[in-house]
């Protein structure tokens, strides 16, 4: 876990890095600025710094003037890390063939399982697909109650999966990529300064269990601390697992060409720590649990390797979105009331 001195040294450079995020920000080729241990020659130092994440590094004498990374930002030192960062949705075709991960005809909606929205997706520039058959498919992570005239379940996911652009609407069908079959209706959405996240209603006639598989019950929300182990059950990497290395991530995330560059502050970053991948393509709307059973965040981007992963807070989502998680131990029917 983290050390005092950390705690501390973290504490002291928070304010810096909020003051001159949006500078560093503004450097071409500049996709992440964060909090983290600073390296020498691919050596730990011990000493905490502003890392800068960039897309491609190169020599400082090629750089221009406008292109440099400064050592040293108020006292600060700084560090450069080569990182390029997408989000963490799919594409595929109606006609392709999708990995089986869970059950294709399962009658119980859980964490982990895939969503796809009915509506095609217009691609990126590049891609084959055409945007006439071409969906875009992510992790429906965990259930969440939602509050209205009653209380009922929800799915939650990452509104980059739900919502794709500024085309979406209330009532949007999304589909099991797995069977085709349609099982849930967009309800509420938000892309803000911290949140990355939709909330679906659930097809009447599916049972829900507050399990995610691999994993088990989820016991509540909880706040992520730097050295913590987490886990997560996604559609496209199934169960992996990882280490919190921040909370005080700001990473921009291209959303395509209707909705644009958007900047998120205050993300969790996730490394794997033996090299492998934790996450990847398909991933994004699946939950980050701690050892407690506890949710601590919604993933929805990371590096292209897979190594490092970023997640909104889930207290920021949770209250964005007017949400709380389901944490019952039983099967639940959409007839089923929550007494709180």
């Amino acid at each position: 876990m983290t050390s005092v001195r950390e705690v501390r040294d973290r504490a002291v450079i928070r304010p810096v890095k909020r003051a001159v995020e949006d500078q560093l920000l503004d450097i071409p080729g500049v996709v992440a600025v964060d909090i983290g241990e600073k390296r020498t020659a691919g050596r730990t130092t011990g000493q905490q710094s502003i890392v800068v994440s960039v897309e491609r590094k190169e020599p400082v004498e090629l750089l221009g003037e406008s292109h440099r990374i400064p050592e040293h930002v108020l006292g600060i030192p700084t560090d450069v890390v080569e990182e390029a960062v997408t989000l963490h949705h799919a594409h595929y075709r109606l006609d392709d063939p999708v990995p089986p991960l869970a059950p294709v005809e399962s009658a119980t909606v859980f964490g982990g399982v895939g969503i796809s929205p009915r509506r095609p997706v217009t691609v990126e520039p590049g891609r084959a697909e055409s945007a006439s058959d071409c969906h875009r498919i992510g992790t429906l992570g965990t259930l969440v109650f939602g509050y209205g005239s009653t209380v009922f379940t929800m799915g939650l996911t990452t509104f980059d999966v739900a919502c794709m652009d500024d085309a979406w609407s209330v009532g949007d069908a999304m589909l099991d990529p797995q069977s085709g079959r349609e099982y849930a209706d967009l309800s509420r959405a938000a892309l803000s300064g911290k949140v990355d996240a939709a909330a679906v209603t659930l097809a009447g006639s599916l049972d829900r269990c507050c399990l995610i598989p691999g994993i088990g019950s989820v016991t509540g929300q909880g706040s992520a601390e730097p050295g913590e182990f987490v886990r997560k059950s996604g559609f496209g990497t199934g169960l992996t697992s990882a280490t919190v290395t921040s909370t005080d991530a700001t990473v921009r995330l291209d959303h395509g060409p209707a909705l644009g560059v958007r900047v998120l502050r205050e993300q969790l970053r996730v490394t794997s720590s033996d090299d492998q991948p934790f996450v990847g393509e398909g991933d994004a709307g699946a939950v980050l649990v701690n050892g407690d059973g506890r949710v601590v965040g919604l993933h929805l981007a990371g590096s292209r390797d897979g190594t490092v992963g970023y997640a909104c807070p889930i207290a920021d989502v949770l209250a964005e979105l007017d949400l709380e998680l389901a944490v019952t131990f039983r099967r639940l029917r959409a007839q089923d009331e929550y007494v709180r």
